[in-house]
């Protein structure tokens, strides 16, 4: 039987005093709570060019065991996915940006480690904070039927619980399982940079051709220390010291209470125009009759678009006649504005039907540009008396329109490329009204108008008008009645 070992004796500097110290393994419990592993950003809403501060808290839960963090990440992306049975999909090559197929990611920024072999007493928590700047042109984030595009932030942990004694490993240790947590970005667009005119930003829209990668600089919390680069720029081009001070500090400069987001952002409402030729001129297939068994009521369909001209430089339109009404249903067409009659474009529009102006639309809101959680309203006046026509029925609708690119669209979808979503709807019986009104709301979770080489997302005040046929005579209307013989019975009478 071997000797047994005696415990090791540890002599202090000056060899006062002595300490014990016994080499018995304390194991580390199988069943122990996970750390705690926190996002958080200092925004809700950002826009393109405006920086981000992402917080990370890592927190070791009370017990017996310290943590010993092998390895912390860290990555924000922007991608977009395309849904495969509306767009026409390539299968992604190994080395690009494809990751999947129909996915594309177009803002990347990756650190693999942030920080690695650090040790977090139980109960004690760690504080990171990093920083980075979005591109100035990318788009809003949106989750449509066809396509989506996304934005988020993620930090994976990496690590092990062990027994520690005076900063030393006194036992065994357990692997633990990585840690994720993850952050998603809205990013909202301003007017300016929607994409709906591609004049700055080109044929490629505001999706970023080629992905961009982000800068990120990061510092702890916990200690007294600078901001630092995060990940390595890949241009091979090395900055000092102070020029990364200078990005820093222009950064932490910025003040999000210098600009105000209600006015800044909003998606931007257009009225797109159509009208039916009538029944008399053309065969209608969705004819209704309301009143008259003899007469089919044409559906008319009309609307202006509110924004992109001012009052100086509108251009003339001429009015809708009989031969324009088909080729209007299927192209929008300005309506003439009501200037000459004092009215300022942007309150008030004249709705026409051949050479009659079937009803005065006035929005209770002259501007064009609306913001989440608005209201849309106005008030229709008919003029009954003054044309050949009367206005008998009206809808009219908020709706939400996604529009696919032909030139991006599955072959089997560039026929019907455009998705429709009724968000608001009123119907209402006109025939005997001079004047009415409605007013919707949008919603609060938007989405905004915008549009990229692939999709176009816009909203749509849509209104429907069922009218008579020209030139009738009311005076003189006449209401067919059928009426049948009734065959007599003789009632027969039966004595119990």
């Amino acid at each position: 039987m071997p000797p047994q070992k005696a415990p090791r004796t540890l002599s202090s500097l000056f060899g006062i005093g002595k300490r014990e110290t016994n080499d018995e393994l304390v194991p580390v419990p199988s069943h122990v709570q996970p750390p705690v592993l926190k996002l958080e950003a200092d925004k809700k809403v950002y826009r393109p060019g405006d920086p981000v501060t992402i917080t990370i808290e890592i927190r070791n839960p009370p017990g017996e065991c310290s943590l010993l963090l092998d390895r912390l990440s860290f990555e924000a992306t922007g991608i977009e996915k395309l849904d495969t049975q509306w767009f026409n999909t390539h299968k992604p090559l190994p080395d690009s940006n494809h990751k999947r197929r129909g996915e594309y990611v177009f803002m990347d920024s990756s650190v693999p480690s942030l920080v690695s072999n650090q040790v977090l007493s139980s109960g004690t928590t760690r504080t990171y904070i990093l920083r980075m700047n979005l591109p100035t042109v990318i788009p809003p984030s949106y989750k449509g039927s066809t396509v989506r595009y996304l934005y988020h932030v993620k930090s994976v942990l990496s690590g092990k619980y062990m027994n520690m004694d005076d900063g030393h490993p006194r036992g065994g240790s357990t692997l633990l399982s990585d840690t994720e947590a993850r952050l998603p970005l809205q990013i909202w667009v301003t007017e300016k940079t929607n994409g709906l005119s591609n004049e700055e930003t080109g044929i490629n829209g505001i999706v970023p051709a080629t992905p961009i990668v982000l800068d990120v600089y990061w510092k702890d919390m916990d200690a007294e220390s600078e901001w630092a680069r995060a990940n390595e720029t890949y241009d091979g081009v090395e900055e000092d010291y102070e020029s990364q001070r200078d990005d820093v500090s222009s950064v932490s400069s910025y003040n999000p209470a210098r600009g105000s987001l209600q006015k800044e952002f909003g998606s931007s409402l257009s009225l797109q125009s159509s009208a039916a030729r009538s029944s008399k001129d053309v065969p209608y297939n969705d004819q209704k009759s309301t009143i008259s068994s003899y007469m089919a009521l044409p559906r008319v369909s009309a609307a202006e678009v509110l924004y992109g001209y001012s009052e100086d430089n509108l251009p003339s339109a001429p009015p809708l006649s009989a031969d324009d009404d088909l080729r209007a249903s299927t192209a929008p067409r300005k309506v003439e504005p009501v200037a000459s009659e004092g009215f300022i474009r942007g309150r008030s529009y004249n709705i026409r039907l051949d050479d009659q102006v079937l009803l005065r639309f006035s929005p209770t809101k002259p501007e064009s540009t609306y913001y989440f959680g608005d209201t849309i309203g106005g008030t229709l006046t008919f003029f009954h008396e003054e044309g050949s026509r009367r206005c008998l029925e009206l809808s009219v609708t908020l709706e939400l329109s996604e529009t696919i690119s032909r030139r991006s669209a599955h072959p089997s979808r560039r026929q019907s490329p455009t998705i429709t979503k009724i968000q608001s709807d009123h119907h209402e019986v006109v025939a005997d009204l001079v004047q009415t009104s409605f007013l919707f709301s949008v919603p609060m979770d938007g989405p905004m108008s915008f549009s990229t080489r692939h999709v176009s997302v816009q909203w749509v005040l849509r209104f429907e008008f069922f009218t008579t046929p020209k030139n009738v005579d009311w005076n003189r209307y006449e209401h067919p009645l059928l009426i049948e013989g009734r065959d007599k019975l003789e009632p027969k009478s039966r004595l119990l």
